[in-house]
């Protein structure tokens, strides 16, 4: 739902359809539009038992094989934002044999290191979920934010245009940040019906533990539970040498989630950065890379007319 939110003239998906390009939009499980499974259903801890690992070892490779089997190609294009880019960094480097089916792949704000974060709930919430203990062990299987349809709905009513548009944006603070001059307020009702769009507790309480380890590692279970998932008592790091993928990653100075720092560290373990684009504008935050004004003109167009070149090359 991102991906289309900014409108038919400057969303990213409807920019590479007039491109001539095939376009699939990726889900992750949990969310309003992903709640079914064959064996559980979302009223059972089973069902939200999962992080971004499960994401990136299960389902995004279960999306790229279904593309690839449906339309006949043999490669495509990846874009991915955020949480995107912690789910292609997961497959790429669990499954390094992926890389051959990537063209190339466009990150922006991907989160994998975080020990550096500037957010509030990482530095008040982490050290308790991030860590193991009664707490973060009951946890494991609860939904993250309830996708109640009268809940939607007021979300979505506080943003109407009676409404003060910071009665809206505070309560996306504890996400995006303070500073929110570059984000393009007429979309913010669209925007709030849409979020948050669900998931479990454990893909956040597996940040906190990026957070507090200082790692981009798999899921910690504890020592005993480490030992019968991985056979050692640590679990293990995320093998980004094997990220073979050419990447381009786009970051920014002010993002509440991703430091500058943490995007460097991620950057000297890649093996084929192709390119790196730190946003101009000081005050461009996590959410403006979905729906900042100026992000078609800046990110958008130039991912497009990236891969424009890179097709006119192959042929």
């Amino acid at each position: 739902m991102r991906w289309l939110l900014n409108g038919r003239e400057d969303s990213l998906a409807y920019l590479l359809w007039r491109a001539g390009y095939d376009v699939w939009l990726g889900n992750n499980r949990g969310n309003i539009y992903c709640r079914k499974n064959l064996w559980h259903n979302a009223t059972e801890r089973e069902f939200w038992d999962f992080s971004w690992h499960e994401m990136g070892v299960y389902d995004l490779p279960a999306q790229v094989d279904y593309v690839l089997r449906t339309t006949g190609q043999r490669a495509m294009h990846f874009v991915g934002i955020s949480q995107g880019g912690t789910v292609f960094l997961v497959m790429n480097s669990m499954l390094p044999h992926y890389n051959a089916v990537f063209k190339s792949a466009t990150l922006l704000a991907p989160v994998a290191y975080v020990s550096n974060t500037k957010s509030g709930l990482a530095k008040i919430i982490g050290p308790v979920l991030g860590t193991r203990n009664y707490v973060s062990k009951m946890l494991e299987g609860v939904e993250m934010f309830s996708t109640n349809k009268f809940f939607k709905k007021f979300l979505s009513m506080t943003c109407l245009e009676n409404e003060k548009p910071m009665v809206c944006i505070s309560r996306l603070w504890p996400v995006a940040g303070y500073d929110t001059r570059f984000l393009n307020k007429t979309l913010l009702p669209d925007l709030m019906a849409n979020f948050p769009a669900g998931g479990s507790v454990k893909q956040l309480m597996h940040y906190f533990q990026g957070y507090v380890s200082t790692r981009f590692r798999q899921y910690d279970y504890g020592p005993e539970r480490n030992w019968l998932h991985y056979q050692q008592l640590e679990p293990p790091e995320y093998v980004l040498e094997n990220v073979s993928t050419p990447v381009t990653v786009f970051f920014s100075e002010n993002d509440y989630i991703v430091a500058p720092a943490d995007i460097w560290r991620l950057l000297t373990r890649l093996p084929n950065v192709e390119a790196v684009y730190k946003v101009p504008w000081k005050r461009w935050n996590h959410f403006d890379f979905i729906c900042g004004l100026g992000v078609r003109e800046y990110i958008f167009d130039n991912i497009v007319l990236s891969m424009n070149r890179y097709e006119q090359r192959r042929r």
